[in-house]
């Protein structure tokens, strides 16, 4: 009992501890770099608010340090029983968000943003219609969830966070997306069924048996247009969300002049903004022919320059064929793209590409590299500190201390949660350190370095290994066999940089049907040219060796596979 006790004295005192120093970070950041308090009652959004806002390194670890202890401490003070009622009741969270929302009580509430003293529930029922007795509870629910503020009884105006739930931001984008519960409720019959429970098709997920369909996503959607446009609205504004991170914390300008390979890249927005800060680079756009109206109307609106003079150029291509954009020095894109299929199709993706490319090539892979939620009684042995990070201009992810978990606790929830999600709509999964560098290596590329961003996500720089054998063909510094025909150490092309290969590989490798590189069993649907939700969980700057091999560099804190992160 004394042991115990002790135990649970010094975790209390190292998390109190912890708690202290991020805070003291967060404070001493806003002031240095003059940004405003921070307040949950604030009529505006605060900088750290916007997504396109660059967070100093600092204050970015500090809060994401200080959410960690936050959880951390409710874990250890929090009654059991009472953890259990409220996590069986979290299903409300979702009800009571979509009530808020959709019934318009939230935009009511926006509409007097400026004026403190809210609305009282009598107010809501007259303009609504909606019963004030049955509306306090739930407003009250959502209130201990920071979501509303009960200035006096009955009597609600928005929080700081509800903001992000107002009409154009991505939030509001994300919360109207419905069908989350129907996937969430049918989770257990998905993992417990006797045929698809070792599955990894689309077509037999939790998506299927709440919506009592044989239907993948896809082509459900393709059925109920409104919902698809509304979908992609949702998985735009994931991509919003990290977008400047991407931009931001990889170093792009060691690729100037280069030319860039998008693809799966979807309407482009990842090559616009690359074009802005390389101007000296060409890029290229792939995904399915469908996509191409939607993406050249998107790039010629935001960069008309670069599309009319053809510095960005769109093209046709289902990633499940042999690349045909090859040369010296390209770069391909791959982001969001993997996480959504199996290993055996990721390596056909990965070896598509790679066959042709010479080693000059580089890949950037960018996805969430997901960290266990192991947690260590003694922290690292070596760290970067939040001293460390004063003044700095360069992001370096702090490893965590004692009595935090690797991926951060509550700080990773997010992205654990889109991961389940993922689980439940495509059979979709994301991968450790370890899983990444076994896959990559057995579609003939080698890692180079993982990049930590300010954001769930990680950038994994690859290249091509040469001489590597695919299916006992070697790729573009061997024999290379396209089409029956062997090339004698390159490919034959068609004089403008694109492979004459057509159909290759075509659905090679996708499970039961699934096939054309979207996702879709039986061929049917659309989709951007990668069946993905773009949800995804982070490394939280924790890279793992485990299987990295030699030459591998991490932005992250790097332990081997037998340590506690």
């Amino acid at each position: 009992m004394a042991t115990t006790s002790l135990q649970r004295l010094q975790e209390l005192d190292a998390l109190q501890d912890t708690l202290n120093q991020s805070l003291n970070a967060v404070r001493d950041e806003i002031k240095r770099h003059a940004l405003p308090e921070l307040s949950n009652f604030a009529s505006q959004p605060h900088p750290l608010d916007d997504p396109t806002f660059v967070c100093p390194p600092r204050l970015y670890e500090a809060r994401r340090l200080a959410l960690a202890t936050v959880g951390q401490l409710k874990h250890l003070l929090q009654r059991p029983y009472e953890k259990v009622v409220e996590q069986s009741c979290a299903v409300y969270d979702t009800a009571c968000l979509d009530i808020l929302v959709k019934t318009g009580i939230l935009d009511r509430l926006a509409n007097r943003a400026n004026s403190p003293e809210g609305l009282h529930v009598r107010n809501l029922q007259a303009e609504l219609d909606l019963d004030a007795v049955k509306l306090t509870p739930m407003l009250r629910y959502l209130a201990s969830q920071g979501w509303l503020n009960e200035t006096s009884e009955g009597v609600f105006a928005l929080t700081r966070s509800a903001l992000e739930l107002r009409k154009g931001n991505n939030g509001r984008k994300w919360i109207m997306t419905p069908g989350k519960p129907k996937v969430a409720t049918s989770l257990l019959p998905q993992i417990t069924h006797p045929e698809w429970k070792y599955s990894r098709r689309p077509d037999q997920t939790a998506f299927q048996l709440g919506n009592d369909t044989s239907l993948s996503l896809f082509a459900w959607m393709k059925e109920r247009p409104e919902e698809l446009t509304q979908w992609a609205s949702s998985v735009q504004s994931l991509g919003d969300a990290y977008h400047s991170a991407i931009i931001n914390d990889f170093p792009w300008q060691k690729f100037s002049s280069r030319t860039f390979v998008d693809c799966g890249g979807g309407q482009g927005n990842l090559s616009v903004s690359l074009a802005e800060i390389l101007p000296e680079s060409k890029f290229y756009v792939q995904d399915l022919p469908e996509v191409m109206p939607i993406a050249n109307k998107n790039i010629e609106r935001r960069d008309p320059d670069a599309f009319h003079s053809g510095r960005i150029t769109t093209e046709p291509h289902n990633f499940f064929e042999v690349q045909p954009r090859f040369g010296e020095d390209h770069i391909y894109l791959l982001r969001y793209i993997l996480h959504d299929w199996p290993d055996h199709a990721c390596i056909n993706i990965l070896s598509n590409i790679a066959r042709v490319a010479p080693p000059s090539s580089k890949l950037v892979i960018v996805e969430v590299i997901s960290s266990p939620c192991t947690v260590s009684v003694s922290g690292p042995d070596h760290e970067v500190t939040l001293d460390d990070l004063v003044d700095s201009t360069e992001h370096r992810p702090l490893a965590p201390p004692a009595y935090i978990p690797a991926n951060f606790g509550i700080n990773a929830k997010m992205s654990l949660a889109l991961g389940v999600h993922m689980l439940g709509v495509f059979n979709a999964l994301e991968r450790s350190m370890s899983e990444w560098s076994a896959l990559i290596s057995k579609a003939g590329l080698r890692l180079v370095k993982v990049h930590s961003l300010r954001g769930m996500i990680s950038a994994i720089e690859c290249e091509p290994v040469p001489g590597f054998e695919f299916n006992g063909t070697q790729g573009i510094n061997g024999t290379m066999t396209t089409n029956g025909t062997h090339t004698n150490g390159h490919v034959a092309h068609n004089g403008n940089d694109t492979v004459n290969v057509h159909g290759a590989l075509k659905g090679n490798g996708v499970p039961n049907g699934i096939s054309n590189g979207n996702g879709v069993s039986n061929g049917k649907g659309i989709s951007n040219g990668n069946g993905a939700l773009h949800g995804k969980r982070s490394l939280n700057g924790n890279g793992y060796r485990n299987g990295g091999g030699p030459g591998v560099e991490h932005d992250g804190h790097v332990t081997d596979s037998s340590s506690e992160a």
